[in-house]
């Protein structure tokens, strides 16, 4: 298993796929731009095409992971400072509203416009699927319950993994992956514990309740770093596609150590990385930074066929 890098990478990832593979693509539902345009549109299309240049039909199942148990805005001691020490200011996507259209849930809002954007770009490749899952549609299923709770119960079985294999400071007094959605006022802040098995204990500081209940009685905010696991054991991934801003952080490495902290003998996927897109001020795109755009993907198709920086810059 290795990480592979942009065109070239794909051309020599191409050569050691069979065209069935599973394929993990992550994304927040809040927004599309041309940022995660790369990993959603232009790599897959870019991977298909690359697949048929080989004389092999692509097949592959593409897992469209909808992200709404990711905070809606993230707090913590400081997030850009400590990128491992966060969690949600408020509560997650899956209970907040849309700004285009406050009337709907931001998940609904985007989710459909995510998967047709990428079913479009995709139509030509009669013989792939997409398909789209949220977190909370898994939450019931034994690999998102085994993993959460261990998370929540131990959250230093994730700290450690990135104290040792990871570029990011870790500090150690402020620990959360994984908590609890207060069932009352919807919001992610307090405390949770596992008290014996699947009995969770949760008490809010917002609307100060103690809630006991079951695991499947509440909905959870789920750090992604952990998430990860049981989305790629679930489903089987072969290969994950994602932004090299995660290579950085030494996600390549973190994820194959975060199966073997939490004891689950998995095949680790082989990831293909995208570059690293900069809006018109200079800084890595994203709709959190006010800085994106949406482009036409053919003409990212060319940027990326043409670079072999690792970065995009777009004016």
């Amino acid at each position: 298993m290795k990480p592979y890098f942009f065109s070239e990478g794909i051309k020599e990832l191409s050569a050691t796929l069979t065209g069935k593979e599973n394929i993990y693509l992550g994304i927040r539902p809040y927004g599309f731009h041309a940022g995660n345009e790369l990993p959603f549109l232009v790599y897959p299309w870019l991977l298909c095409n690359s697949m048929i240049k080989l004389g092999k039909i692509p097949k592959f199942t593409f897992h469209l992971f909808i992200n709404d148990w990711e905070q809606c805005q993230l707090s913590g001691p400081d997030p850009k400072e400590f990128p491992f020490n966060v969690y949600p200011l408020d509560t997650t996507f899956q209970f907040t509203h849309s700004m285009e259209d406050p009337s709907v849930n931001i998940v609904d809002y985007w989710q459909p416009i995510i998967e047709k954007n990428v079913r479009e770009m995709l139509v030509e490749f009669k013989s792939v699927k997409v398909k789209a899952i949220r977190n909370s549609h898994m939450k019931n299923f034994k690999e998102m319950k085994s993993i959460l709770i261990k998370t929540i119960a131990n959250p230093k079985l994730v700290s450690d993994v990135l104290v040792k294999y990871s570029t990011g400071r870790v500090l150690d007094w402020s620990l959360l992956y994984g908590i609890a959605i207060c069932p009352k006022c919807k919001t992610a802040q307090g405390l949770t514990e596992v008290i014996k098995e699947d009995q969770i204990r949760h008490f809010c500081k917002k609307c100060f309740e103690i809630q006991n209940g079951k695991y499947e009685d509440f909905e959870y905010w789920f750090y992604h770093k952990p998430l990860a696991l049981p989305r790629i054991m679930k489903y089987k991934i072969d290969l994950c596609i994602t932004g090299a801003d995660h290579y950085k952080e030494g996600d390549f490495v973190v994820r194959q150590k975060l199966f073997e902290a939490f004891g689950e003998n998995v095949k680790v996927p082989q990831t293909l990385y995208t570059e690293s897109v900069y809006g018109k001020d200079g800084e890595m795109m994203g709709k959190s930074r006010g800085n994106h755009f949406f482009i036409d993907p053919k003409e990212l198709i060319k940027i990326v066929e043409n670079n072999s920086t690792g970065k995009i810059y777009l004016k």
